[in-house]
Order: structure tokens, then sequence, then C-alpha cells
């Protein structure tokens, strides 16, 4: 079914208050028990990912303040002995004097969270038939513990496994799920076979709810990121909502879906928060798949994608939602999970959720209606030139606060750090277009400001509940979006053909068409010196920053070796790429998305790259924004104070501190929380590319980070967890 924008011709300047009316909440089924209170939920133990159920990583700690943090050193080092890709993303948790974290294999390991010294591992690839250990992006671990205190376990989240751990020995417990682990292929509207799943940040738990997203495709064929609930003592399956509305429920006639598609994405990939009081679970998903920067076989609004939803965390019923994007041709899925966080003005107390975006933008809702606290705006866009897609005409501006980073991209803004970097970005951008923010790609390519690595990511943001204040990291960042039409017709195709076809639909995004690579990231495939079972590898289980493609078939498999094995372009031995299908479905395009950077690899434009902001949520302003992280190649030349892309989150604390690392100097720092100076700072073995973890054991303050390295900064791999404290 095909779904119009029946508001098109409406006033620009449409507030925010007929959007909610549109789509109003639906109350829940069943009440809250406002009694239940974790004892792991506070701000002291660090017992949850992010520090909290509420996601705001804040500490009432304040044993280090603003005062003594300089003479903060490190008290110990764990190095888990395997430096390899794609790092540790982990955020650690911290239970009864123990430290869990998880390493890039995702083996679970328990440290004495005094002395680093390793209690136990758990090693998931032992429960796998796999013929390559699995490693993956993973943020963490979960410990959930019955209502009388027993059970104490460790759900470890280990691509489409969750298994379950003994807390104190690291034994796997053999009663949950089928021999000791969740299969998560299982209870989805897709076969099993086809299912290609990967939970990269743990399940939230609330009473004996174990609750799960996970990461999906972005290309052709993909599975849908449909949030589950499963019993968190048996494993047993408990409920499921679609973020692909099925026939009848709502949201189904905001797509229109072309059969013999697979349709997959719109993931709550940057994890999950609780409020326990109310008993509702928050996430906020991505982008629909298949295509991110091309939406033909999608045309609508496409509910639940770019979405903050809660539901009933008991039922998996949906309270309310608030799309923050309409039909997302751009990647920009939602990174963080919901921040639940109470702001106090005058006396008076309100719940708000925080949703923040890779536009720069902090859409501030209120938590128990999903209406938005301060003015949003219905604005135009421009719409696309390409044939079959259909951009929605508007989209929704939030006014305050403003937005943390640029959002459009003119000449004066590109780079010139040296006159040799603005000569070689000016070719670049005078050879693209250039637009508004949310200019649809094109043949041609156009330069999108912020890109897809621009805004807030993964690693969320820290709130002061006792000043109202949200502190995160802002990439700025611009991304060149391209489409290269497709001849998909592969029925007669020879396996080059199908090969290219296959890479065209799902590898395009990063290592461009006729695999030219995107560098630094993403190297080029031509001319792989590898053998075919070693691709054939690679693309089962992934490595580094790639994910594994589960989902092809062995055929698959074999065609897509073929091309990549495959020397030159043979036009004879290729498809023409015209994207005239013999199929009467729509044109299909190939995404090319390379970053738009300088000779070396910087980005295009003006520092600052990256920044720390400050902004007050009571008022809607940004009270500073200063610098985060320099290059160290550049640092050498006299180019200080650039900024840098960050990856992982900040933590506030009592004592009047923001800690964070994330940025390719290898560096943690600490800034003032009321003038953003950096008050400390410590050179890391390798990239802390994670959040830190703030807590106490045995009247003592510590802050530990996992540096694994690599991550999409692509700094060298280590393999440590290090532990700051103040001297005795």
């Amino acid at each position: 079914m095909r779904n119009t924008n029946p508001n098109s011709q409406y006033l620009p300047f449409l507030l925010c208050s007929l959007l909610f009316f549109a789509c109003a909440p639906n109350e829940p089924e069943t009440s809250p028990d406002s009694a239940y209170q974790s004892r792991l939920n506070n701000h002291t133990d660090w017992g949850i990912y992010r520090g909290h159920s509420s996601g705001i990583q804040y500490s009432d700690l304040d044993q280090v303040h603003a005062g003594n943090v300089q003479q903060l050193e490190k008290v110990w080092e764990y190095q888990h002995g395997n430096p390899v890709g794609p790092g540790m993303y982990a955020n650690p948790i911290i239970i009864d004097g123990l430290l869990y974290f998880t390493t890039p294999e995702v083996n679970a390991v328990a440290l004495d969270a005094t002395t680093g010294e390793e209690v136990w591992v758990f090693r998931p690839d032992q429960y796998r038939n796999d013929e390559r250990p699995f490693r993956g992006r993973n943020r963490g671990l979960t410990y959930w513990e019955d209502e009388k205190g027993e059970n104490k376990r460790i759900l470890n989240f280990v691509k489409d496994r969750v298994y379950a751990i003994d807390a104190l020995t690291g034994t796997l417990i053999t009663s949950f799920g089928e021999n000791g682990w969740i299969d998560l292929r299982q209870n989805l509207p897709q076969d099993p076979e086809q299912v290609d799943f990967e939970a990269t940040t743990q399940g939230m738990v609330y009473k004996d709810m174990l609750i799960i997203g996970g990461r999906t495709p972005e290309g052709a064929p993909s599975t849908p990121g449909d949030v589950r609930g499963y019993d968190a003592l048996t494993g047993e399956f408990r409920w499921i909502f679609h973020t692909i509305p099925q026939p009848g429920e709502l949201g189904y006639d905001t797509w229109e879906f072309e059969e013999g598609v697979s349709y997959g994405g719109t993931n709550p990939w940057g994890g999950l928060t609780v409020d326990e009081e109310r008993g509702w679970v928050f996430f906020a998903t991505g982008s629909p798949a298949p295509d991110f920067i091309y939406g033909g076989m999608r045309k609508g609004e496409n509910l639940f994608a770019n979405c903050v939803i809660a539901l009933d965390a008991t039922t998996g019923k949906r309270i309310w939602h608030y799309q923050t994007l309409r039909h997302d041709i751009w990647d920009y899925d939602l990174p963080p999970a919901p921040i639940l966080a109470t702001v106090t003005a005058n006396g008076t107390a309100r719940d708000i959720v925080v949703q923040l975006t890779k536009q720069g933008f902090t859409f501030v809702l209120d938590r128990e209606t999903g209406e938005p606290v301060f003015p949003v705006v219905d604005l135009p866009v421009p719409p696309s030139k390409m044939p079959g897609e259909e951009a929605w005409p508007t989209q929704p501006f939030p006014l305050q606060p403003p937005p943390l980073n640029r959002t459009s991209l003119r000449e004066a803004d590109l780079s010139n750090i040296t006159p040799e970097t603005r000569e070689y970005v000016l070719d670049i951008f005078r050879k693209h277009e250039t637009g508004p923010l949310y200019t649809p790609a094109s043949r041609a390519g156009v330069i999108t400001m912020p890109g897809h690595q621009g805004g807030a990511e993964w690693g969320g943001a820290a709130f002061d509940p006792t000043t109202n204040v949200l502190y995160v990291n802002i990439n700025e960042a611009p991304t060149i979006h391209s489409l290269v039409p497709l001849d998909m017709d592969t029925a007669s195709a020879s396996p080059l053909q199908r090969g290219k076809a296959l890479y065209n639909t799902s590898c395009t995004a990063c290592h461009g068409i006729n695999k030219v690579g995107n560098p630094p990231l993403y190297p080029p495939l031509q001319n792989l010196q590898i053998s075919g079972d070693s691709i054939k590898s690679v693309l089962s289980y992934g490595r580094g920053m790639m994910p594994a493609f589960g989902q092809f078939s062995d055929r698959q498999l074999d065609d897509l070796i073929a091309y990549l094995q495959h020397s030159a372009e043979d036009p004879k031995e290729t498809p023409a790429g015209t994207g005239t299908s013999n199929s009467s479905r729509a044109p299909r395009y190939a995404n090319v998305a390379p970053f738009f950077v300088d000779q070396n690899g910087y980005p295009a434009i003006v520092p600052p790259w990256g920044t720390l902001n400050a902004v007050d949520l009571d008022k809607g302003e940004i009270l500073w924004k200063v610098p985060l992280g320099e290059y160290p190649e550049l640092v050498a030349k006299g180019i200080r104070n650039t900024g840098a892309k960050s990856f992982g989150g900040p933590v506030a604390t009592a004592g009047n501190l923001v800690f964070i690392a994330g940025t390719p100097d290898e560096k943690i720092r600490a800034f003032d929380t009321f003038s953003g100076q950096v008050l400390w700072e410590y050179q890391l073995p390798a990239g802390g590319y994670a959040t830190p973890s703030v807590y106490q054991v045995e009247g003592k303050q510590y802050l530990v980070i996992t540096a694994g390295g690599g991550g999409k900064n692509g700094t060298p791999h280590g393999d440590s967890v290090i532990a700051f404290a103040l001297p005795d």
C-alpha cells in the first residue's frame, strides 16, 4: 500500500504538537510496579551498561574532583593477550568487587576490581562449530540476579547467541535456553537460515525480562531489526515488537512494499534503556534496509525506522513513538539509546527522554507522552532527482537546543590547514553538488554535512541531574553520497556477473564501486593477494570493522569470491549497470559513500572536527563547546586543537568532572564541567574507543577504560584494561 503526505502543502513552521496528535500514544495494558528497583540501579556501583538503566552515564562519587584530579594515576592494567580487531568497545560493569568486560573475540572476562587480577575467562568459541573464531564489535555484558539475590549470572552476547554464565565461576549455565544459550536467529519473521543478526550492544533487564536489540545488514538481503523479550532465568522467548510492521499492524501503510524484496534494518543497534518505575523499555531505531541512501523499494514514511519508541517491558506493547526522520536515505540512524533524564527547575521535576542524532539534533521529549518539550517545526526539504526515489517532502527540525554541529557546507567551510589542503579539497568540492540538510544523493554525488559519521555516535552522553546539563561528544565530518544504477536481472548471468551484482548491493557503501576502497578506514579490494578460502572465512565470520555476512548462501559466497578475485573490469564479463532491468520493480542503485577528506585523510572542512559540548536541558541552550582530541601527525607540524572524530561516550561525576577517551591521539581526559577546561590527561597504550566506568570498592574511587585501539579511527590495536585512582 502506498502512503502519501497530506501535510506537504502546509506552512513550513508547523509545530510539533500537530505531529504528536497524528500518532497519539497508547496507554499500557499493564500497571507498572513502581516499588521495583534493582539493587544495582544506582549511581555508585556501575553495575549496568552506561552506569544506570536510564543511560545517563553519571556517578555520584566525588572522591576524585576538579581540585585533585591532576593526581590521578594508573593503579592496575590487565592485558587479555590478543590485540586484534575490531578492538574493545566494552563499558565494564562492576558487581560485588568483580569487574566484567568483553574482548574482541567476545570472551567474557572477570577481574578483581581493585587489583586487575584475572578471576575467570569464558570463551564462547568452544560452543560453536565454526571454522574460524568469531570477532566482533561488542559493548559489554549484562548482569542479572533474581529478586531473592540468587541465580547470579552474566549474560554474554556473541553474534547471534546469548550465553548465561555463572557470575562467580565463569561456567556455562546449561539450563538457560538450549544447552546454555539463546539462538537469536529464531523467533523472527524470517527463515532462521537467512537471518543475519549480531548483538553488538548488550540487552537490558527489567525484573525477570531480558530485552534484546542488535545489528542487521544495511544492504540486501537484510534481517528485520525487531526487539524481543526473553525470560532471564530460563531463556524462554516471551514477546516481539516488529520494527518493520506486519500486515494489520500500526505503521504498515507507511511503507510501499515490493514483492520479492527482503526488508530489514530499522534496528536499535545502540542498545536500550529502562524506566524501572514505569516498567517501560526505550530504544531508538536505525535506517531501513535495503540500501541506506536509496529507498526506491520502500517508499513512504517507513515507521518504525528512525524512531524513539517506548514499550511496556513486560509485554512488548507499544506505549508511544516519535519519528525523528521520515524515509531515511542518508544513513541518519539513531546511534545511542534514548537517555532517560529528569530535569528539575524552580522546584518542579520533569521526566524527559533525550535523543541524540547524527544530524547534531537533540530531541527532548516528555517521557510520559513522547511529546516534544521544546518546539519542533516541520520544514520542506529538497526532492530527489533519482528515478524511482521519492524523498519525503518535509522533516522535523527541533528549534532547541540548537544543532551541535554544522548542518550545511559552503566553500568558506573548506579546510585551510595548509595551502595544499585547501587546493585539494576545493577541487573535489567543485566537482560535486551541495545543498542544505536532507539533500538526497545523486549520480554526480552530493556532499552531505554532517555525513554518516557526523553528529552524535553510539557512545551517547552524560547527564548531571544536579545541574540539568548534558555532556556530549560530537563529530564534524562530511560524506559524498552517490548512486550508481544497476542491472539486477541476473537470472541468466555468469558467476562473475552475479558476484558483481551482489558486491554492488552489499559492499559498495564501504569499499566503493569497482572495489576502489574508501581509505583510510575501508581498503581497496582490487588485486587481492589472499586465497578464496581466506576470503570466504572473512565473509562468513567478519574481521575488524567488517561484519560477518552469514545470510549469504554457499553459491552467493562463491559468486562474490569470483568477482573479488577477478583482477580487471572486463565488459564481456560484467553487467552493463544501466539500471534498466527487465523487472517491473523500481530501479536499483549501488550506494557509494566515501568520506569527504583531504589528501591525508582528515575531514575536508575547517576544524574543529570533533567537540565536547555542554547543553542546558532546562533552557535548551549550549553552555560551552571545546575541541576534543587531536591528530598526532598534525600536532608534530604545529597544527593544534583541531578536534577529532571520537567513538565512545563521556561520563560525568559529582566531582564536577567529565571523563572521556575515544580520540585518535589515544588519550583519556578529564574536563571541568563548568568551563570545559582540560584538567587531566593520560596517554593510553592504544585508543580507548569505549565509555569509561566509575566505581568504588572499599571506600576507594576508580576510573576504568578499555583500550583496544582499532575501531573507526583505525589506530593500532591494543589489549589493555586500565584503572586509575588517587594515591593512597
